[in-house]
This record gives C-alpha cells, structure tokens and sequence, in this order.
C-alpha cells in the first residue's frame, strides 16, 4: 500500500477514535477514564500528523488541526496530572503527617480548579467543531512509495533519539534526564502503533512491551513531580524544613521503580529488548 493511503487510512481510524472520546469526555469532563481516553485519543492523533508530514510534506489544515489539538491537551494535562498525584498518594502514603495532609489538599483543589477550565474548554464551539482534515496530495519522502519500505528508518531515528538520552536518564541524581528520554518515547511508542499494520511480526504482545516500558518511565516521572511538589509546598507555603512523610514514602517508592529501570534497560543492549525485532527487516 501506499504511504499516502496507508496514512490516510490510519489517520481516520485514529479521528474516528478521538471524535467518540471527546463527545464521552465533554459530557462527563469529572470522570478520570474520560480524561485520560481524550489524552490518549489526542496523542495517537498528534503522533499520526507528525508522521504524516514527515513522509508526505507539510499541509496548512494538518498544521492548523495540530495546533488546536496541542492547545486542547494543556488543560487536559493539567487535570490529569492531579488526578494521578491524587491517586498514587492514596496508594502510597497510608499514613501522613500535617504537612502531607495539606499538599494533598491542595492537590484536591487543583483538581477541582482544572476540572472547571476542562468543562469550559471542551464546551467551546469552536472544540466541538474541531475536525482533521485529510489531504489528498502527495509529495515529500513518500509520496508514490511503500509505506512499509518507509517505516523502519523513520522508526529507528526516533529509537536513536531515545538512545540518546538513556545514559543520563539512568543516573537517579538527574531526573530531568529522564523525563527527556520519557518524552522521545512516547513519540516513538505512538508512531509505531500507527505503523504496526505494516510489520507482519508485530502482535498484541509488542503493543504490551512498549505501554508497560512508557507507564514504567511514567510512574517514575509522576514520584519526581509529587516529591518536588511536596518539598516546595513544605519549605515555600509551610515554611518547615523536616521532609514529610510522603516525600519519604515517594522516595522509597521512587527508588524501588528506579531499580525496575536499571534492570530492564541498564544499557543500550537491554533497552533494545523493549524496541524488540519486530519492527526491523
């Protein structure tokens, strides 16, 4: 098949998917599988223009749709992050001092306050009006060519990039480094599932490899915000010094999901097990 109709075959399957998640969504914008359906459903989105104008060439309309989308996701993140924050400290942290109490409250609040921005924005005319576009002309890298004789080598620059930042990411003392290497993966993990169809190796299994090595990545993401978050409120807002107890508790946790790491990805050999051989020829 085609580049260009195996994308615009995908890219409606995954605007078909988004326009059912954001009617359920606008009309339950409290329900956290709502949100996090959206936020998915947005990003599979986004990863298939980003593909699409990669091996295609740029589209004003794809532009304009992605702009929209990436605006949508803003407060769409926002409550989401404190939904999982509020989450992970009820799974976390059983019991708490004063000053874990009260981040969690604030946490509650956020949640509350994002919840009212979610409603407004997905209320907007102009969200609900909010369509892709599918352009029917062809140019750039693949224009006339096989999709699938594209797919490997646009998949493993993306891989490259995530190799990239895997050195530093696995020093515990430079979280930054790894939510970097957490961002290249998440680009990498969308745009192989919009290129699966194309790699008669690939099976549900592969699709479970990439999601659970990306919640991975995620949770220890999420341990870093809650811990720097309750450390500030503490110092900033409370003004104590002493950590509190959910700063103690995340860490542990933190420590223990960072060990899980190290051992599936230590080096850029392991780390290659969770890229598998599936999408190579």
């Amino acid at each position: 098949m085609e580049a260009a109709a195996f994308l615009e075959e995908s890219g409606r399957t995954r605007s078909t998917r988004f326009r059912e998640c954001l009617k359920r969504a606008s009309a339950d914008p409290t329900s956290d599988v709502e949100i996090h359906d959206l936020r998915v459903a947005i990003r599979r989105l986004l990863a298939w223009i980003v593909l699409r104008t990669a091996l295609l060439g740029p589209d004003q309309r794809l532009r304009g749709a992605r702009s929209s989308l990436k605006a949508l996701m803003i407060p769409l993140g926002k409550l989401r992050d404190a939904h999982v924050k509020r989450d992970w400290i009820l799974r976390v942290v059983p019991e708490a001092d004063e000053p874990s109490y009260l981040y969690s409250v604030q946490v509650a609040s956020d949640i509350l306050r994002w919840e009212a921005r979610v409603r407004e924005r997905l209320g907007a005319q102009s969200i609900r009006r909010l369509r892709v576009p599918f352009p029917r002309g062809t140019g750039g890298l693949g224009g006339h060519l096989e999709a699938a004789i594209l797919a490997p080598d646009h998949l493993g620059r993306l891989e490259r990039e995530v190799l990239k930042h895997l050195p530093a990411a696995l020093d515990p003392e430079h979280p930054e480094a790894l939510h970097r290497m957490r961002l290249a993966f998440k680009k990498y993990r969308y745009t192989a599932e919009v290129l699966l169809p194309l790699f008669p190796k690939a099976t549900e299994e592969t699709t479970k490899r990439l999601h659970d090595f990306q919640t991975l990545l995620g949770t220890i993401h999420d341990c870093d915000v809650i811990v720097a978050e309750a450390a500030s409120f503490r110092r900033g807002i409370l003004g104590l010094g002493k950590e509190s107890a959910l700063e103690t508790a995340f860490r542990a946790f933190r420590e223990k999901r960072f060990g899980d790491l190290q051992e599936v990805a230590g080096t850029a050999g392991a780390l290659s097990r969770v890229f598998g051989t599936e999408f190579r020829y």
